[in-house]
C-alpha cells in the first residue's frame, strides 16, 4: 500500500488551534484504491466501469474511473472481493480474489487491461527514454510486473533487476522495483528506487506519491511538497494526497496555495472525511488575524466531524473566538 494519512495533535493558543504533524497513521476504515492501467504501464482513461464483486460475483459496488484511471471504494467490511473493468475501447477484465482480511484498513489493486485492437491507431503517450526500451527489457519487465500481479517479489525483484541492467532509463522499471522492494520490507531501497523514477519521468504518479508521503511523514516539508504537487496533479480528486498537500503548503509558508488546496478537499463528495483541512485552514487565518474566517472553518469542521477527539479542543477554541470583543 503506497497510501499513507496522517494524524494531529491540536494546540489552543489565544483560541487559535496549531496544527502539529505526528507519525503517518491509517485511517481506521476499510478502503480499496484500484489503478486501472494498460499493458504499458500507463493509466486509462476516464469513465471506465469498475465493479466491486463479492468473493462469488455479487456486485456490491460501481464507480467510474477518473481522468487518472482511478477509483476509490471505501467503508468496506474486512472480506475477499473481485473486480471487473469494462468499457469503450478495452477488453472486459475480471481480476483474482483481493483479500481485504489481511491488507489492513487500506489497499491498493493494480489491474492491467488490454485496448481492444482499433485500425485508427491512437498516438502513444510513452515517455522519451520508454520509446528506445530495448526487447529485451521490455521481456524482463513484462516478467517482474507478472511476478508482481502473483504476489512473487523476489522473482520480480529478479526479473525487474535484469531489465534495469539492460536498459537503466527505464522509469517503469524503477517505479516497480520500488514497489516489490516496499514488499520485501526494504524501504530505504524503495525510496532511492522511486526517486530515480521520478529523475527519469517526473510524471510517474505512483512514485511521487510515495516520495511525497516519505518525505511528508518525516517532516521533511521542503522536499515532500513537489512530489505532493506532482501526485495531486495526477491525482486532483484524491483527498488524501490533497490533504497531506495543504498541511504541506501551509508548514512552507505557502498560505494562499494551502487555502485553495484546502478548498479543493472541501469540494470533494467525501470531504467529510477530511474535515481535518478546514483546521489547516484556520490556522492559516489565525495568522492573518481573521476571527470571522477562522470560526466558520471550527464551525464546519464541528459539523462534518463531530465524533472527531479533536472536537472538544475545537469547541473550546470556538467558544473564546466567540466570546472576545468583536
Amino acid at each position: 500500500m503506497l497510501r499513507r494519512f496522517f494524524i494531529c495533535t491540536v494546540l489552543i493558543a489565544s483560541g487559535a488551534i496549531q496544527i502539529v504533524a505526528q507519525a503517518s497513521q491509517a485511517v481506521p476504515e476499510e478502503q480499496l484504491t484500484v489503478r486501472v492501467t494498460y499493458g504499458d504501464d500507463r493509466a486509462a482513461p476516464a469513465n471506465l466501469r469498475v465493479e466491486l464483486l463479492s468473493a462469488y460475483g455479487g456486485t456490491i459496488g460501481m464507480r467510474t474511473t477518473d481522468g487518472f484511471g482511478s477509483v476509490i471504494f471505501d467503508r468496506l467490511q474486512p472480506a475477499k472481493y473481485k473486480l471487473r473493468i469494462s468499457g469503450d475501447g478495452v477488453v472486459t477484465t475480471e481480476t483474482g480474489e483481493i483479500d481485504m482480511t489481511t491488507s489492513g484498513p487500506n489497499a491498493t489493486e493494480y489491474v492491467r487491461v488490454q485496448r481492444v485492437p482499433s485500425t485508427g491507431g491512437e498516438p502513444g503517450t510513452l515517455s522519451v527514454t520508454d520509446l528506445n526500451i530495448p526487447p529485451e527489457a521490455k521481456k524482463e519487465f513484462d516478467k517482474g510486473t507478472s511476478g508482481m500481479e502473483q504476489k512473487n517479489w523476489n522473482e520480480a525483484k529478479t526479473h525487474l533487476e535484469r531489465a534495469i541492467a539492460i536498459y537503466p532509463k527505464y522509469a517503469l522499471a524503477h517505479n516497480n522495483m520500488g514497489v516489490t522492494y516496499l514488499k520485501l520490507g526494504q524501504g530505504a531501497s524503495a525510496v532511492e528506487s522511486f526517486r530515480t523514477a521520478v529523475q527519469l519521468d517526473e510524471h510517474l504518479g505512483q512514485a511521487n506519491s510515495y516520495l511525497g508521503h516519505f518525505y511528508y511523514d518525516n517532516k521533511d516539508y521542503k522536499q515532500a511538497e513537489p512530489y505532493l504537487l506532482r501526485a495531486a496533479s495526477a491525482e486532483p480528486r484524491n483527498p488524501q494526497v490533497l490533504t497531506a498537500l495543504a498541511n504541506t503548503q501551509m508548514q512552507n509558508g505557502h498560505a494562499d496555495q494551502a487555502l485553495a488546496t484546502a478548498q479543493k478537499v472541501h469540494s470533494l463528495p467525501d470531504h467529510k472525511k477530511f474535515a481535518i483541512v478546514h483546521l489547516i485552514a484556520a490556522q492559516i487565518l489565525s495568522d492573518r488575524g481573521d476571527s470571522q474566517r477562522m470560526r466558520e472553518e471550527y464551525r464546519l469542521f464541528l459539523k462534518e466531524d463531530p465524533e472527531s477527539p479533536m472536537a472538544p479542543r475545537v469547541k473550546e477554541a470556538l467558544a473564546k473566538l466567540e466570546s472576545s470583543p468583536k
